[in-house]
């Protein structure tokens, strides 16, 4: 019984490590995926802004 005990706890901890590294993944994409949006946007504001003065 103790040995049943033991695998099930030692497959619980794989799988929440698992999880939390699909967490943290998602987190590092989500981050860079908003700073990189963010520049996007900052740029598109600057060319408008230049094509505003040049008129």
């Amino acid at each position: 019984m103790n040995e049943i005990a033991t695998g099930m706890f030692l497959w619980l901890l794989k799988i929440l490590g698992v999880y939390l590294g699909i967490l943290i993944v998602l987190t590092l994409i989500l981050s860079r995926w908003k700073k990189r949006a963010a520049h996007e946007t900052e740029e598109i504001a600057d060319q408008k802004k230049k094509q505003q003065k040049k008129r």
